[in-house]
């Protein structure tokens, strides 16, 4: 009876047997002497190292990749945290800017007031212009400063040591003021350069007119027109508007005169009330 001999392709399809046989290749590979061990090693590693080499270097390269990406995301993460903290502290000084220049024109105000007005006993109020009427035909701005602050009805109003309207109304916290371009602000004055008597009248617009010029009156572009003491209710001297324009029409008994107001009203902030002088 013939036996045969187990081949080497059905050994190695039993699992356990390939264990062994790996086991035991390992065992003798490690009882070898170094020599002969290293060159079987060398055999062994030589047709693999292109694709140890290949491996490597696509495993490095895509780590590279992927932490390049990784940088890239975190530096622009902080990019953008920068830019916002920037433009916080930007708009910080823009409003820290804008407070100083609310108190330097506070401080402004203050100090062009007329030192003998002070000696005499004007009582000043600091107020901040809080709103602007919108109408076509009233000129007035709203002020942050009322009866509990000591705002009376006829309390002259003056920015830059430049009369600019008189409080026309009051409440406890705030006060309307009616503006010398109002059209029914009637302001006696003086032309400063020829003592004239005048009317300051508002129109509604940005210009004032004067009422009542003598036709003969030397008035000419770039004279000044001060406030006069007539009636009471406004002090002497303070400046009103100067004269830009005036016009002799032929049978008129008046001169037209066209002035403009010292102070911009629509650039201010804040204001004093004239409580007393």
């Amino acid at each position: 009876m013939r036996i045969s001999n187990p081949s080497l392709s059905h050994l190695t399809k039993n699992p356990l047997t390939t264990i062994i046989i790996l086991l035991a290749i390992s065992l003798l590979v490690l009882f070898l002497p170094s020599r002969l061990s290293n060159r079987i090693k060398m055999v062994c590693i030589t047709p693999i190292q292109p694709l140890q080499w290949t491996t490597c270097f696509c495993s490095n390269t895509v780590s590279n990749f992927f932490h390049n990406v990784i940088t890239a995301w975190h530096d622009a993460q902080k990019k953008r945290q920068l830019e916002v903290q920037v433009d916080e502290l930007k708009n910080k000084i823009i409003e820290q800017q804008d407070i100083i220049y609310k108190l330097n024109n506070k401080l402004s105000n203050l100090s062009k007031f007329q030192p003998e007005n002070r000696t005499t006993g004007a009582s000043i109020i600091p107020a901040d212009i809080i709103g602007y009427d919108s109408s076509n035909f009233r000129k007035s701005i709203s002020i942050n400063a009322g009866l509990k602050h000591g705002v009376k009805v006829n309390n002259i109003v003056v920015s830059r040591n430049t009369l600019i309207g008189r409080v026309v109304v009051t409440s406890a916290r705030s006060s309307i003021v009616q503006l010398i371009t109002d059209p029914a602000s009637r302001i006696p004055g003086r032309v400063l350069q020829t003592r004239e008597q005048v009317i300051i009248e508002g129109n509604a617009t940005a210009f004032c007119q004067l009422k009542y010029v003598p036709r003969w009156a030397k008035i000419k572009t770039g004279d000044d027109i001060v406030t006069s003491d007539t009636g009471g209710l406004y002090p002497p001297s303070l400046p009103v508007a100067t004269v830009i324009k005036n016009e002799i029409q032929s049978g008129a008994l008046f001169q037209s005169v066209k002035v403009l107001p010292k102070v911009d009203i629509s650039k201010i902030e804040s204001v004093l009330v004239i409580t007393q002088w």
